[in-house]
């Protein structure tokens, strides 16, 4: 059975018997995303990989948080890089999530804040997290390397970005410690065009769609492809049993979902 590891670093963080099960922002389909609580979660069922977001706040300091602005998930408003970490920690993190079937707010005023990431570290030791760097000023990914190795992170993350400078910035940063990463847009596009051998290969992973404008990634085939070159795939976010089980039928190495429950017994039914 093929067992990648990253090459950059060596640590075996792949696909080992069975695919990783990564939880997309925690236990982000029933809890507040993104909240202590969702990943604490998650955590106590011993998934593989806690996949988050990484924001900057206006005092330099990383926090968890997917949005650009504070609006969909708290009760404040405004971008998260106006606000210092004291000014963020005042908001109401569970304000928005709803139990749809009670139009109910379950999770306001039960203390669910925004988390700092040296916090998230400390509370969720020895788990792998995958990052993922949202902002797209210079200075982000120096911020991150910083935290993670202040942390002594550096063994059990994995860094990406859709913003193609912000990954090829923090390589660059960080490329003394090895600390793996998933390939940004150009190198998504150049392996599905069939012109990235051409390229000097710096990632160890395919964190992509499962389709994008009609275009099929995620197949048996490319993942094939990407095996024989010691790739992983792992694609997001998948909810559905039906196509969690074609991804295990295709040998996939992880899977981002935000039902890791569903995952997790899915993978035990077919072991």
């Amino acid at each position: 059975m093929f067992q990648p590891i990253w090459k950059t670093s060596g640590i075996p963080f792949l696909r080992g018997k069975r695919p990783l099960v990564m939880a997309h922002r925690g236990r982000s389909a029933f809890t507040p995303e993104s909240s202590f609580l969702a990943f604490k979660e998650v955590y106590d069922l011993k998934v593989d990989v806690l996949e988050t977001d990484i924001r900057i706040t206006k005092d330099g300091i990383p926090v968890i948080f997917h949005d650009e602005t504070l609006d969909r998930t708290t009760n404040g408003k405004g971008n998260i890089t106006d606000f210092n970490l004291d000014e963020l920690m005042e908001f109401d993190f569970g304000y928005w999530h709803t139990n749809k079937e009670k139009d109910e707010y379950p999770f306001r005023n039960i203390g669910l804040h925004i988390l700092p990431l040296r916090t998230f570290f400390e509370k969720f030791p020895k788990v792998k997290i995958n990052l993922d760097i949202k902002d797209d000023f210079k200075q982000a990914p120096s911020i991150l390397f910083e935290t993670i190795k202040d942390s002594g992170a550096e063994q059990r993350v994995l860094v990406g970005s859709f913003h193609n400078k912000q990954i090829l910035r923090f390589r660059e940063i960080s490329k003394h410690f090895e600390i793996p990463t998933s390939a940004n847009k150009k190198e998504v596009l150049a392996f599905v065009s069939n012109l990235w051998i051409f390229s000097k290969k710096e990632f160890c992973a395919l964190q992509v769609p499962l389709t994008h404008s009609f275009i099929k990634i995620v197949t048996a085939s490319s993942i094939r492809k990407a095996h024989k070159n010691n790739i992983a795939v792992h694609p997001w976010t998948i909810n559905n049993m039906e196509i969690m089980l074609s991804l295990l039928y295709w040998e996939i190495d992880g899977i981002f979902t935000d039902d890791p429950e569903l995952l997790i017994k899915v993978l035990n039914a077919t072991d």
